[in-house]
């Protein structure tokens, strides 16, 4: 069979997709929607797949093995080197906890389930996800999934109905799987992203090019002569999306068509003039065959380097991170995607033996480092590894949330699914309104004031709003409904009822956040909104800790990852929130005396374990905090 012939401004549109995701993870800050390169080599998988296998259908060709088989030696042998090679040096950069969490996405990218893990795993406990190291794997996920059941379908659709069939097949995904991405963006946005059949329409696109191309043979010359207007125009619509998008586009669905159809008018306008010059030049076609493995690398060396030098990336930075990622890529493309990248179809066939042996090598490979990150798992990212000092820091996030837990637990008893506690009529009262901090804010109050009576309602990534029909929560089902119910609770108590309100109020929560603490104060409540423990970006203050035991640094390496500005958004709360008539609480001067602290005065404890949550100590510190600076003034009737 004569094989499709080569396309070098494919690879030149490769080129461009790796680019701007490489710009985007530098956080060059003109391509702030360069992740929809992702989506370019979605369309141009698409386009490539569909046409390889209905070439060989044409043909009386196919070969499921042979199709699985190319693709297994393709992807899998540089993605097993890179998880190995990332899973090691987070072995030796990472805390336990972190660790953990990468043996398991390591595992995730090794099994082709990456974008389900990071969907599911995306939750409450896990460490910020710019700091995964194998976040990236996500898209081979989908990939993978996508070539997995596609050729089944492509097939049988073929070879029941024949070529129309998948005409109709190919704009059935395109329409429905686009409306189906946008709709269940406002239900479940990461699901949208991570999951493949919210993908599907964009490599259903790249088919449907594969469908048209034969079919523009056929029209006159005047194709050709628009041809390099089409290329144009396709680029500037993927370049376009990558500096103009932002993760405040919704992403994907209608948005997404800008880039994955220009990516579509790339391919269809061919080896036009302009593609000659633009992406058939020696530079883009280098840089396109290297897309592969250069999206391997990248990722995890940007990672791992913030994980060391902070998550700020200066110009140099970013100027050695994009070399060593290019010089990376080059290795593990000269040495690993080469020698295990088959030739033509007929050498498949004939050459058993060899393929035998690339496939065993690759599944060896494949046991050894799912047995490694096997073993880290099951040893809970082994903490012996540490100095005896961070081991005692190194203890599970979810041990300390739960000693929390269950002190709340203990001391207030659960009457109903509303309020733990309840009110004492003729005594001081507080009542505590709180998603997950009011497991540390309500340890905080009880230290702070214990002459007063503490009942709190709480639900878990539930912000305690007047707005619940936003107020939906990934790990707490029945938000909206315990919303209304202590909403309704807060503006029934009697006039001077003291209310705290502890939440994170980032995007849509602090506005919502500002209506509450409005009509609160207005019914006569005095009404304390508990600021946000904010300052640190890139890793967590036990992760910090761990880190200065363990390469003796001291407290200036915590500067590396303070924000800039930390508590950035403290004087517009403060100012907006004291004007509807509450009272705003300021960390501020708790975690930023003279410089940001991670720990509690007596250097025993650290103040928080995720940079938002105080530890069982941290919060008796902060109670401390509110008796000094903020005594409550009871009012009569209360």
């Amino acid at each position: 069979m004569t094989p499709a012939p080569y396309r070098s401004e494919i690879d030149g549109l490769r080129a461009v997709s790796v680019l701007v995701i490489l710009l985007f993870h530098l956080k060059v800050i003109t391509f702030s929607g360069g992740f929809i390169g992702v989506d370019v080599f979605f369309v141009i998988s698409g386009f490539l797949i569909t046409r390889i296998i209905l070439r060989e259908l044409v043909e009386e060709a196919f070969s499921f093995r042979e199709f699985y088989i190319r693709r297994v030696a393709r992807i899998v042998p540089a993605l097993v080197v890179t998880v190995g090679i990332s899973l090691l040096a987070a072995t030796v950069l990472y805390s336990p906890l972190v660790l953990e969490h990468a043996m398991r996405q390591g595992l995730a990218a090794l099994f082709s389930v990456s974008n389900i893990f990071f969907w599911a795993e995306a939750n409450y406990w896990t460490p910020g996800a710019k700091n995964f190291v194998l976040l990236h794997t996500w898209s081979l996920g989908v990939e993978e999934q996508f070539y997995l059941f596609y050729p089944l379908l492509l097939v049988a659709c073929f070879r029941l109905a024949g070529l129309r069939a998948v005409w109709l097949l190919m704009l059935t995904i395109v329409v429905g799987g686009t409306f189906a991405a946008e709709r269940y963006l406002w239900i479940d946005r990461t699901a949208a992203f991570y999951l493949t059949p919210f993908r599907l329409y964009e490599f259903a696109l790249g088919g449907l090019g594969s469908l048209v191309i034969p079919r523009l043979g056929q029209l006159t010359g005047k194709w050709k002569n628009l041809s390099s207007l089409g290329s144009v125009a396709g680029l500037g619509m993927i370049l376009h999306s990558a500096l103009t998008y932002s993760f405040f586009t919704a992403f994907p669905g209608i948005n997404a068509l800008q880039p994955t159809l220009g990516a579509l008018l790339v391919i269809l306008s061919g080896a036009s003039p302009a593609a000659r010059l633009l992406l058939s030049n020696a530079f883009m076609v280098w840089v396109g065959r290297l897309s592969y493995a250069l999206y391997l690398v990248h990722w995890p060396l940007i990672v791992l380097y913030r994980n060391v030098y902070g998550p700020k990336l200066e110009i140099v930075d970013q100027l050695v991170l994009a070399a060593a990622s290019v010089a990376l890529a080059v290795l593990l493309n000269r040495g690993v995607e080469r020698a295990f990248r088959l030739g033509p179809r007929e050498q498949v066939t004939r050459s058993g033996m060899a393929t035998g042996r690339a496939l065993g090598v690759t599944a060896l490979a494949i046991l050894a480092v799912s047995g490694f990150a096997i073993a880290g798992i099951m040893g809970q990212g082994w903490p012996g590894r540490l100095p005896d000092g961070a081991q005692v820091i190194a203890q599970p996030v979810k041990g300390i949330s739960l000693e929390q837990k269950k002190i709340l637990r203990e001391t207030c008893a659960q009457n109903d699914d509303t309020f733990c506690g309840e009110r004492k009529e003729g005594g001081k009262n507080i009542m505590l309104l709180a998603d997950s901090r009011a497991f540390d804010m309500y340890v905080a109050l009880r230290s702070a004031y214990p002459e007063f009576n503490v009942y709190t309602s709480y639900g878990i990534g539930c912000p305690p709003v007047f707005d619940p029909a936003r107020s939906r929560s990934r790990f707490y089902k029945e938000c909206p409904q315990l919303n209304r119910r202590r909403m309704q609770a807060a503006l029934d108590a009697p006039e001077g009822e003291i209310i705290f309100l502890a939440l994170d109020f980032n995007g849509w929560r602090g506005l919502a956040l500002l209506e509450t603490a409005r009509r609160l104060a207005q019914s006569g409540k005095q009404v304390f909104i508990l600021g946000q423990s904010q300052g640190l970006v890139g890793k967590s203050p036990q992760e910090i800790a761990i880190d200065q035991i363990r390469w003796s640094m001291d407290d200036s390496y915590i500067a590396r990852f303070v924000e800039d500005p930390p508590f950035r958004l403290d004087d517009l709360y403060r100012e907006k929130i004291n004007q509807t008539g509450a009272t705003y609480i300021s960390n501020r001067q708790f975690f930023q005396p003279d410089q940001y602290r991670i720990y509690t005065h007596d250097r025993q404890n650290l103040l928080t374990f995720d940079g938002k949550h105080l530890t069982t100590a941290g919060a008796y510190e902060f109670g401390q905090y509110l008796k000094k600076h903020y005594p409550l003034e009871v009012v009569p009737g209360n």
